[in-house]
C-alpha cells in the first residue's frame, strides 16, 4: 500500500531550522515530555521551553513573511475558546488564584495553544516534510511504547524503575515516581513509560493513535501501541481503547448502511474481538498471578467520586471559588470551578470537532484527518472519566490533532494559508479562506 503522505522534496535542506525545531519538539513532547527540572514547583520541561521559546519568533514571521489568511473553521474553533478564557480572566480577578502554577498552566493550554496551532503553526506546514515527520512521530510513540513495556517487566524482577534524570524524568522527581505517584497494582506498576504516571501516558497517546493507525503500515507495531496502553492497567484508557474501537466500527456500519446488502464488519470486528481478549487475559493473569484487581471495581472512582458529588451539590452560575486546576473529572471539574457558564464552555470547546464535522464531512475523505478528528471525539469522551488536562503534554497533543483536523498532514501542496506574501497581497492583507 503506497503511503497516504506525499513528499515535500528536499524540505528538510531547504528549510533546515524548521526541520531541526520540528525534530526536537517532536522527540522531546512525545518521547521525553517530562524532561526538565521544576522552578517553584513549576514543571519546566524540554518541549514546553522549546515551545515557549519560538512560538512568539513564529508569530512574528507570521505576520511579516505570510498573508495574513486564515481558515473561517480555524477561527471558529479559536473563537470557541473565548468564552471560556473570559471567565477564567473573570474568576482571577474577581475571586483569587489558589495555585499560581496551575493557573499558568491553564492560561497555556487555553489562550496560547488554540491561537499556536491553530493560526501560527498552519502557515508553517508547506515547509514540513510529511514523510520525514511521520517517521520521526511514529518512532517516538514506538520507542515510548517500548520503554513503558519494558519498565513494566522489569520493576516486579528488580524493585526499581530506570529513570534518567532531566530527561525520562524531571529531575526533582527523580527517585520518587514509584513512591509519590499513584501507580501501584499489586507487584506491578502501571505503564507510565516517559510520561510519569499511566494515565497521561494512556489519554495523550489515544489522542494520537488513531493517525498512528493510519500512518503505520506495519500491524506489529500496531498491535505495540495498543498493549503498551492495557499494561496501564487504567481504567480510563482500557474505555478508551474500547471506543477506539467502537468508532472505528461505527464509521464501517454506516458505511455499510449506504451499499446494504453488501457488509463489511470482518477486519473491523476481529480487531475489537481481540483487544477485548488480550485486555481479559491480562485482567485473569494477574488476578490468578497476584490476586489484587481492586482498583477495578473502586466505588470511589479512585477518589473522583468526592468531587462529582460536590460538583452536583453546590452549582452556581459563574465562578466563586479561586482558581484550581481542573480535577481528572473535566466535566464535573468546569462545573465545580467555573459554574454552569464553565461547564458551557468547556462542552463547547470540545463538541465543536462534532459541530465542524457535520458543517463539513468532507474531511472523512481524508484517512488522517478523519484520524486527528477521532482522536479529538476519543478525548472528549475520556473527558468524563479522566482526562488528565492540566498535565504534559495531554493539550498539546490535542490541539495539534485538533490542526491536523482542520488542515490535513504536511504535504507538498501549498495551501493559501502558507504562500509567501506576493506583490498582489501584501503581507497586512487579511482574509479568511
Amino acid at each position: 500500500m503506497s503511503s497516504p503522505i506525499p513528499v515535500l522534496p528536499h524540505a528538510w535542506r531547504k528549510y533546515p531550522l524548521s526541520a531541526a525545531l520540528v525534530g526536537l519538539l517532536v522527540i522531546f513532547l512525545v518521547l521525553f515530555p517530562k524532561g526538565g527540572v521544576k522552578i517553584s514547583s513549576i514543571p519546566i520541561t524540554w518541549g514546553y521551553l522549546l515551545l515557549g521559546i519560538s512560538l512568539p519568533l513564529l508569530a512574528i514571521i507570521r505576520v511579516l513573511s505570510f498573508p495574513l489568511r486564515f481558515r473561517k473553521f480555524a477561527l471558529v474553533a479559536v473563537a470557541t475558546v473565548v468564552p471560556f478564557d473570559v471567565l477564567f480572566l473573570y474568576s482571577c480577578r474577581q475571586n483569587g488564584i489558589a495555585s499560581f502554577g496551575d493557573a499558568i498552566g491553564t492560561f497555556v493550554n487555553f489562550f496560547l495553544f488554540p491561537v499556536a496551532f491553530l493560526v501560527v503553526y498552519p502557515a508553517f506546514l508547506s515547509r514540513i516534510d510529511g514523510q520525514r515527520l511521520s517517521r520521526i512521530l511514529r518512532f517516538c510513540m514506538l520507542a515510548a511504547a517500548f520503554y513503558g513495556i519494558i519498565l513494566f517487566i522489569l520493576y516486579p524482577l528488580t524493585g526499581k524503575l530506570f529513570e534518567v534524570p532531566y530527561l525520562t524524568v524531571n529531575a526533582d522527581d527523580y527517585g520518587l515516581i514509584a513512591s509519590t505517584k499513584n501507580i501501584a497494582r499489586g507487584a506491578f506498576l502501571k505503564l507510565i513509560s516517559t510520561y510519569n504516571n499511566g494515565n497521561v501516558y494512556g489519554v495523550a497517546t489515544l489522542i494520537l493513535l488513531p493517525m498512528y493507525n493510519v500512518l503505520e503500515k506495519k500491524a506489529w507495531r500496531r498491535n505495540v501501541m495498543k498493549f503498551a496502553l492495557i499494561l496501564t492497567l487504567s481504567r480510563t484508557v482500557w474505555a478508551g481503547l474500547l471506543c477506539e474501537q467502537l468508532l472505528s466500527l461505527g464509521r464501517i456500519a454506516a458505511q455499510s448502511a449506504r451499499t446494504f446488502p453488501q457488509i463489511s464488519l470482518g477486519p473491523a470486528l476481529r480487531r475489537s474481538l481481540v483487544l477485548i481478549a488480550t485486555a481479559v487475559a491480562i485482567v485473569a493473569g494477574l488476578t490468578l498471578t497476584f490476586g489484587n484487581i481492586s482498583f477495578l471495581f473502586d466505588q470511589n472512582l479512585g477518589g473522583r467520586s468526592e468531587g462529582l458529588v460536590n460538583a452536583l451539590h453546590n452549582i452556581t452560575l459563574l465562578p466563586n471559588t479561586p482558581v484550581l486546576p481542573f480535577a481528572e473529572i473535566v466535566y464535573s471539574s468546569a462545573l465545580a470551578g467555573y459554574g454552569v457558564a464553565g461547564l458551557l464552555s468547556i462542552l463547547l470547546i470540545f463538541g465543536m470537532p462534532l459541530i465542524l464535522l457535520i458543517l463539513n464531512p468532507a474531511v472523512l475523505r481524508s484517512p488522517i484527518r478523519s484520524a486527528a478528528l477521532k482522536g479529538l471525539l476519543l478525548y472528549s469522551i475520556l473527558m468524563a472519566m479522566d482526562g488528565a488536562i492540566s498535565l504534559i503534554p495531554v493539550m498539546v497533543f490535542y490541539w495539534f490533532a485538533y490542526m491536523i483536523f482542520l488542515e490535513g498532514w504536511p504535504h507538498a501542496i501549498e495551501s493559501p494559508l502558507a504562500s509567501p506574501a506576493s506583490t498582489t497581497m501584501g503581507p497586512y492583507s487579511i482574509s479568511i479562506v
